[in-house]
């Protein structure tokens, strides 16, 4: 029996395969995540990449929801870990409810959904037993994890579709018909009263300075050689001092009367033709100061119309 050889130049081409195999093989060792191809995908070994892909984006839900959720679906796709997809989903709900963006939202039902659909496929006793991303008992939790990612996902996208109610009008305050409209109308009826009152404070000066002025006069018209002088001395005086008292009393009656009535009138009367500028009527008042005589008294009298 012959023996042939293979000459040199026919194993070339075998090299070459290799060497490509090599050039294709060398990127691959270059990815952050170990590869799961070439071996079992068992829980252990897909526990351990995965935790890889949440350590990374984990910084980034807070700050970049968005950004964490790409990073998470994309290594899921990689991967093929219904674990990393609903985790992408539930990156891709928070991104959407923070920026109210409905493509996130669908993005999130999207993610979740293919994690729903491995997880169902990989609990099927026709699935291959070395492709396994979850013990036996840890696919409950993340089914129904993915369930609350698409229900939340749903109703935020609801709320979205929601159109924006316009707010209702507001509504005036209703006058109460048993009130007095706010018009400046007891402004104006407590001015004139204090007014009136400073009034009667000068008719008090001089009724003061008048009975001063006349008991002086009946003092200087005694008789001092009178029997009886010193007695109606003293009587002229008591009477002076008492017309001093009503005169000083006038003075501080007057300023205080005066000075908070004309006060009152002056806010009341703008605050009166305000009104009547918003509400309608006449803008005028009209104001009258009459004499009051009578046997015993004297005085004014204070009159107006509002």
């Amino acid at each position: 029996m012959i023996a042939h050889s293979i000459p040199g130049p026919a194993k070339r081409p075998a090299l070459k395969l290799a060497a490509a195999l090599l050039a294709v093989t060398l990127p691959i060792t270059t990815l952050p995540l170990p590869a799961l191809a070439a071996e079992d995908v068992t829980p252990a070994r897909a526990a351990g990449v995965r935790k890889t892909v949440q350590d990374r984006a984990k910084p980034m839900l807070s700050r970049d929801p968005g950004g964490a959720a790409s990073l998470l679906a994309g290594e899921a796709k990689k991967t093929s870990d219904p674990v990393l997809f609903i985790d992408a989903g539930e990156a891709y709900l928070a991104a959407g409810v923070a920026e109210r963006d409905k493509a996130a939202l669908e993005q999130a039902i999207e993610q979740a959904s293919i994690g729903l659909d491995i997880a169902a496929f990989q609990q099927d006793p026709r699935c291959d037993p070395g492709w396994q991303h979850l013990d036996a008992g840890e696919f409950e939790r993340e089914v129904s994890r993915g369930k609350q990612v698409i229900e939340d996902s749903e109703k935020a996208i609801a709320d979205l579709d929601k159109p924006v109610e316009a707010e209702p009008p507001v509504e005036e305050p209703k006058k109460d018909k048993g009130t007095t409209p706010r018009d400046g109308r007891g402004l104006i009826a407590g001015g004139a009263l204090a007014t009136v009152v400073g009034v009667g404070g000068l008719a008090m000066i001089g009724a003061g300075l008048a009975l001063s002025s006349k008991a002086q006069k009946d003092v200087d018209a005694l008789d001092p050689s009178a029997i009886d002088y010193d007695a109606q001395f003293n009587d002229i005086d008591k009477k002076g001092k008492t017309a001093n008292v009503v005169a000083y009393a006038g003075i501080g009656v007057a300023a205080v009367g005066l000075g908070v009535g004309i006060a009152l009138l002056a806010l009341g009367v703008k605050k009166r033709k305000a009104y009547r500028a918003e509400h309608g009527g006449s803008e005028t008042a009209r104001w009258n100061v009459a004499p009051a005589l009578g046997y015993g008294y004297g005085g004014l009298t204070l009159g107006g119309r509002f």
